[in-house]
């Protein structure tokens, strides 16, 4: 396993909020010299072993009002539509409460009789802000011309010079990746989010364009969020250029569902239909975009396992595959109550929310109680927090010695009375007796559920519990269930 330096772990959630300038996946050519900025770049890719689909994020701004050319090549003609809704949110959301994924951030990388046209245009079509043309080139000669004659037809004046992005052109067409698609944007002064594509191609490797981002040069970040039938090893960082320092940094990677997905691309569950088990994961290069060959991967060797970071001696932290249920695994070496759940349970049993269900006295069982929640509630309140709560619900735990310790501190002056009660002598007691569960997490501890049940008439309430990072938690929801 590689070791790496001085390493330090970031949420993915950070990592969208702290995006620093960057340049696109895609080129681009505007019709008069102009300074374009990118605040940032990121790439969906789905690949299914058969095709891909590539879901493109940019937010553009330039020094005045204009408007630019974006190209993008591909190895087969593409499908193309636009995205619904914000993929990227919904990927966002996804990856940082649900799947947890996190980067590890190290010193170490920064033919014929007949006539052919030499450009064929494939599709012509306005999608959203973007007007969009899908071209075969056959001829590269005839090419530079042909980007003229488009900017001229929309009675533009063309005075930039199209030597480098002809070059890379070039490139892709003696390579045979000789579709493009050129999308011709609308650019403000003030930054702006440019709504996504989708593009849906064939090809047995996954692909990314690289090269293209050498057309406007400078240096950014290109993220690459692969949802794909297995996981890059830790040996799979590309290392594209040794001598120029140009490598990828890699996540770990979890398992993601189907149902998870589709409000990041809708038609998900047909693009995967031959998928057993499909698997999420970021990729992310920093550096001088000064690439010499593009992304291409055989998906075949992509390993069907998710993979964690595991701290290795003298600092740092490895990726290694781990087995399906790791989670349980985890939970399990160390199953006790901790503080998070005890803030949980404080904010039930001091909540107004909840006070036509709780008497001012709380009768508490000292054991937790078992319950399994159907993975069906996923589409309510998500797949981790359901998952985690079964997996912490599969036994009983005492709540004695943190309960008691925690009760009686006068710190915690907002909690009401909290009795706990032998469960042999349940029947005893005259008052109204609660059951209460473990607390299931959602991964970045934004979302709380526990099951509250009365002892005696055996009503039982699913709580859902809220917060914003470092605040305290708030009920957001009480269902009434079996």
């Amino acid at each position: 396993m590689r070791k790496l330096g001085r390493s330090i772990l970031i949420s993915i959630l950070l990592v969208f909020l702290l995006f620093k300038t960057a340049l696109a996946d895609r080129s681009s050519i505007s019709p008069w010299p102009v300074s374009l900025y990118q605040s940032s770049q990121r790439a969906i890719i789905m690949h299914n072993l058969e095709e891909e689909v590539l879901i493109l994020g940019t937010e553009l701004k330039a020094d005045r009002d204009t408007y630019i050319l974006e190209f993008i090549p591909f190895p087969s003609q593409p499908d193309v539509k636009l995205a619904f809704g914000d993929p990227f949110k919904e990927i966002e959301r996804l990856m940082a409460e649900e799947k947890g994924i996190e980067l590890i951030v190290s010193d170490t990388f920064k033919g014929g009789s007949l006539a052919v046209k030499p450009v064929e245009i494939k599709l012509s079509e306005k999608i959203g802000l973007h007007d969009v043309t899908v071209i075969r080139i056959n001829d590269i000669s005839g090419f530079i011309n042909w980007v003229k004659d488009f900017f001229s037809k929309k009675g533009i004046d063309v005075s930039n010079d199209f030597s480098n992005f002809y070059r890379i052109a070039e490139d892709y067409v003696n390579r045979g990746i000789n579709y493009f698609v050129f999308d011709y944007v609308p650019i403000k002064t003030e930054t702006r989010l440019i709504e996504p594509l989708i593009y849906r191609f064939k090809t047995d490797k996954i692909y990314y364009p690289l090269k293209t981002s050498n057309a406007v040069g400078k240096e950014g970040i290109i993220d690459l969020i692969f949802i794909s039938p297995g996981s890059f090893s830790e040996g799979d960082y590309f290392e594209l250029d040794r001598n120029k320092g140009i490598f990828f940094e890699l996540s770990n990677s979890d398992r993601v569902y189907i149902d998870e997905l589709e409000r990041v691309y809708p038609e998900v569950k047909d693009f995967f239909s031959k998928i057993e088990k499909i698997y999420i994961q970021l990729m992310r290069y920093e550096g001088i975009y000064d690439f010499r060959i593009d992304l291409f991967y055989d998906p075949s060797k992509l390993d069907p396992r998710p993979y964690i970071w595991e701290g290795i001696p003298f600092g740092g932290y490895s990726l290694i595959p781990a087995e399906e249920d790791y989670k349980r695994n985890l939970f399990y070496s160390y199953p006790y109550l901790t503080n998070f759940e005890y803030e949980v349970y404080r904010a039930i049993f001091s909540s107004k929310e909840l006070e036509s269900i709780l008497p001012k006295t709380v009768n508490l069982v000292d054991v937790t109680l078992k319950k399994q929640l159907d993975i069906s509630l996923a589409s309510s309140f998500g797949r981790a927090v359901i998952e985690d709560f079964n997996i912490k619900n599969e036994r009983e735990y005492g709540l004695g010695d943190l309960w008691i310790t925690r009760a009686e501190d006068k710190s915690s002056r907002r909690i009401p009375p909290i009795i706990l009660i032998d469960r042999n002598k349940i029947d005893s007691i005259s008052e109204q007796v609660f059951y209460v569960s473990r607390v299931g997490f959602n991964m970045n501890k934004t979302k709380a559920l526990v099951y509250l049940k009365k002892a005696i008439d055996k009503r039982g309430y699913l709580i859902l519990l809220t917060r914003n990072m470092r605040e305290p938690w708030k009920v957001s929801e009480v269902c009434e269930i079996d």
